[in-house]
């Protein structure tokens, strides 16, 4: 939780083809912190997490059985320690782009 800035924000593009996204973002560190444990608590097999340039921002890039799954992007605040918001992208057109290794 600390992790969290207070006013944090969870952006996160399923396109309405994926369960991890919904039509508005999510704000506070409460109401976020419950997404990403509900998340969390359902274990994906073949789960592989990279860290790769996407876009050229630094990004995790989840990976299921070799596929793109999806791609997280966090951005800190101006010291560095606490995590401002997270963008995520689970729409699988928008994933048809990178590449598996």
């Amino acid at each position: 939780m600390e992790l969290l800035a207070p006013d944090v924000t969870l952006w996160a593009d399923g396109g309405g083809k994926s369960n991890a996204g919904g039509p508005r973002p999510v704000r506070g560190r409460d109401n976020v912190a419950r997404v990403l444990v509900a998340g969390a608590a359902q274990p994906l097999d073949g789960l592989d997490l990279q860290y790769r340039q996407v876009n050229g921002d630094p990004c995790a890039v989840l990976f299921v059985e070799n596929a793109p799954y999806a791609v997280m992007v966090v951005d800190l605040n101006a010291d560095g320690s606490q995590v401002r918001d997270i963008y995520t992208v689970s729409n699988p057109d928008k994933l048809a782009h990178i590449p598996a290794e």
